[in-house]
């Protein structure tokens, strides 16, 4: 009797460490939303970084750096998409992300572009070192100039 109880103890040890170790990646995993606006097109724009959940990261503000970014076009159903694969920094107050953004753009009549895509860390500085990350994002801007952009995903710490 003394054996089998040595037994079960055992076992509901193991099943907690591996319960413990298996959610240890998705405790780091914190759910964020990346937003940025401008009255006119620019390569360098405000952005503020806000956690939607509990978690490591704090709220960030700074400036985003638009970078490389290469278009094509292609008709889907008989309707003109742009694609425009892109690269920006964002420098915050406490560290840098550089983010790959893929982004989908139709025209949505009256001067208006809407765009949806999806964004990739590539790097980090600072608090966001070693961190990995990715999600959707929409976008929407005007002939004339003021665009506005959210992006969602999640940023996991190492």
């Amino acid at each position: 009797m003394k054996g089998q109880g040595v037994t079960v103890v055992a076992l509901a040890a193991a099943v907690t460490l591996t319960s413990v170790a298996a959610a240890g990646p998705d405790a780091a995993k914190q759910r964020v939303v990346i937003t940025s606006q401008a009255s006119q097109t620019t390569p360098i724009s405000p952005f503020v970084l806000t956690p939607l959940q509990a978690g490591p990261l704090k709220r960030d503000s700074g400036t985003q750096t638009a970078g490389s970014s290469s278009g094509r076009t292609v008709m889907r159903e008989g309707q003109r998409v742009e694609i425009y694969d892109s690269v920006a920094t964002l420098k915050g107050k406490v560290g840098s992300l550089v983010i790959r953004y893929r982004t989908e753009y139709v025209d949505g009549g009256g001067g208006y572009h809407v765009g949806t895509g999806t964004w990739k860390v590539v790097r980090g500085t600072g608090q966001y070192a070693q961190i990995t990350g990715s999600g959707r994002s929409g976008t929407v801007w005007l002939d004339r100039g003021p665009w506005s952009s959210r992006v969602e995903g999640f940023l996991t710490l190492p």
